[in-house]
């Protein structure tokens, strides 16, 4: 895995990728893209944002509503948290989940529940690493 190269690489941006799938339940039409300063882009679908150890949002709460007057950007959230922040260490786990540990107590949880291509990782120089290849290693 290339991941150990995000060390000391900053988040550059976090997007919404709409997928247009008809019938598909509005949270899984949602995945997420984040680019960073190197130049590497991060897609994934299943995501959870922690800071200080704590759960802060995930993509399980996007356009949820939750009794508030306006249903939850759980992207722009996640913009808001990891723009400019630097990733201190960055692994890939056993279940193939990644893990990123930004500046100021901030981790981003990248969840592989499946045998699939749920998240991938693409470099500058056009390499890939995708969830399903890596847990092959």
């Amino acid at each position: 895995m290339r991941i150990d190269e995000l060390r000391g690489v900053s988040c550059k941006s976090v997007a919404a990728v709409e997928y247009d799938e008809p019938g598909k339940d509005p949270i899984y039409a949602v995945g997420t893209a984040i680019a960073f300063s190197d130049g590497t882009r991060l897609s994934a679908q299943f995501w959870r944002l922690l800071k200080d150890r704590k759960p802060v949002i995930s993509i399980f709460d996007h356009r949820q509503k939750y009794g508030l007057p306006a249903p939850v950007d759980a992207i722009q959230t996640l913009n808001a948290e990891l723009a400019g922040k630097v990733i201190a260490s960055a692994e890939m786990l056993s279940t193939g989940d990644l893990r990123f540990h930004f500046e100021r107590d901030v981790e981003l949880e990248v969840f592989n529940f499946t045998a699939f291509e749920i998240w991938e990782l693409a470099f500058p120089d056009g390499a890939t690493e995708l969830s399903n290849y890596a847990l092959e290693r």
